[in-house]
């Protein structure tokens, strides 16, 4: 695949919309592999360096892994598209590029469009770069649970290469993909470990039925060696026979004190509960089920919970395990988040967008009612960007959606399109009502400067209204053509077209 070249003009929002529609596809086939769930470690790690290496047009992706001692980096798996062939094994110390592992610390990817001079690449120059024809690099931290456990590493082969913002956004996508992996492998490896103790544990207490003198020290020895929290309850009345020490701290109880508790007290939401009791009702088991739990003090916390019905002592009972995922959730949270959401400005992404839109529309044509849309723009963001640097430019999009925030109704829906353009849709609102509201939207953010700075910004817009059995792409294409009518008449106003 071609590279892209050093004098190559930044991508218009249309050109990053056509680049990324494949891109999407391929990203949205990796994840949907196989050998996440499988885990399979090792072939997630080739696909994500294939798809890397693909989707950012280099000849080299890679990814690597912090050591034990965080002293040094480990190639743990390297593509090489011209040689079509997978490596690993180089290892960088931290002490041979001190600023480079700085940069790294700061969990902010590392666009170095000459990695030569860069100051943050420019260490690696004579051992890594130069030797393998390296020009530019594009590198996004891989945070487990918070930390920097790695780097996905984007190594482009030719003239120097400046880095799309589009790009840095797509390879932070790659790098949650491996915190992913990562993560995934731990959690299999648990998951594995419970299993195996859960049929030993199924295993002692038929024994426990032929040696019936010794079930209460073995459930005991059993209990307290388990890998899990585990918690021995009566079926009729709810109450705590029986805990380890993991269950008590993780519910922040001494194990005597948990004696006597009745396990609805744990719960966060009685629905959840129930829910898992029918279908222990209906196997005599309950496997891996998310739930939302609740500790002696009062905090909250996601577990995942596995419960299985058995007789002690003619009596109907439940061994319950409990692994506390509450960090799985945060980053299944967080990949939620990257989904939907824009990750400069906070606001809707141009995908979610348009499904909420498409369902606007489908509301509009079954009931009726008013439906506006409009573009905006901020006017000489180049200009800006260029005389006040790009973090300024971050700033103004940053303003222009505070700003719509104040501005616009919740029911709105305010995405960016792409760069610095923005789309909003007003239903169940005619269009002038929709043009007083985009009007009052300039007017705000003419009137506010950007944050630390003396400099303001103003924005073009174009409002139009939804015609009956009209695709939402035609609406939004009007709007468009009505936004670059107000930037040929002078920029920072409004045209409203029918």
């Amino acid at each position: 695949m071609s590279q892209t070249p050093s004098a190559e003009a930044p991508p218009s929002s249309r050109d990053v919309h056509d680049i990324l529609r494949p891109i999407r596809r391929v990203v949205a086939a990796l994840m949907r592999s196989d050998a996440l769930s499988h885990g399979d470690v090792d072939k997630a790690l080739e696909q994500v360096t294939e798809v890397a290496a693909q989707v950012l047009r280099v000849k080299r992706a890679s990814v690597w892994k912090l050591t034990e001692d965080q002293g040094a980096i480990e190639c743990v798996n390297l593509f090489d598209t011209e040689r079509g062939r997978h490596s690993k094994g180089t290892r960088i110390a931290g002490t041979e590029v001190p600023r480079y592992f700085a940069a790294l610390r700061s969990a902010l990817s590392i666009a170095a469009h000459d990695a030569r001079t860069d100051e943050r690449t420019s260490e690696l120059s004579a051992k890594y770069l130069e030797p393998n024809g390296i020009t530019s690099m594009l590198d996004a931290p891989v945070l487990l649970r918070g930390e920097l456990v790695g780097i996905v590493c984007h190594e482009h082969v030719g003239p120097a290469r400046k880095w799309h913002f589009w790009e840095e956004l797509l390879a932070s996508t790659l790098a949650d993909f491996v915190a992913m992996v990562l993560g995934a492998s731990e959690h299999l490896a648990q998951m594995s470990e419970l299993a195996a103790y859960r049929t030993h544990l199924e295993d002692l207490v038929q024994e426990r039925t032929k040696q019936l003198e010794h079930a209460e020290q073995r459930l005991r020895h059993i209990f307290e060696t388990a890998p899990v929290a585990l918690v021995l309850t009566r079926a009729r009345d709810n109450v705590v026979l029986d805990a380890n020490q993991r269950a008590a701290a993780m519910f922040e109880r001494g194990v005597e004190e948990l004696g006597g508790w009745t396990t609805v007290d744990f719960w966060v939401d009685p629905a959840e509960r129930e829910g898992v009791l029918r279908m222990v009702a209906d196997g005599g088991f309950a496997e891996g089920q998310a739930v939302r739990l609740r500790t002696a003090g009062g905090r909250e916390f996601w577990g995942e919970l596995s419960l299985r019905s058995m007789v002690l002592d003619s009596e109907a009972c439940f061994l319950v395990g409990v692994r506390d995922i509450s960090d799985q959730k945060a980053l299944e949270e967080r990949l939620r988040e990257l989904a939907t959401t824009d990750g400069l400005t906070g606001i809707h992404n141009r995908r979610h967008f348009f499904e909420l839109a498409e369902a606007e529309v489908a509301r509009v044509e079954r009931y009726g009612g008013g439906l506006s849309a409009a573009m905006i723009d901020v006017d000489h963001f180049k200009q800006l960007n260029d005389e006040h640097g790009h973090a300024i430019g971050d700033e103004a999009l940053r303003t222009l959606a505070s700003a719509a925030r104040r501005v616009l109704r919740r029911v709105d829906i305010l995405a960016r399109y792409g760069g610095e353009e923005f789309v909003v849709l007003f239903p169940e609102t005619d269009l002038v009502s929709a043009s007083r509201v985009v009007e009052r939207l300039r007017a705000a953010v003419a009137a506010e400067p950007i944050p630390g700075t003396d400099a303001r910004i103003t924005v073009s817009a174009g409002a139009v209204s939804w015609r009956a059995g009209e695709q939402l792409d035609a609406t939004l294409r009007r709007a468009d053509a009505a936004l670059y009518r107000a930037k040929a008449e002078g920029r920072n106003r409004v045209v409203v077209e029918e």
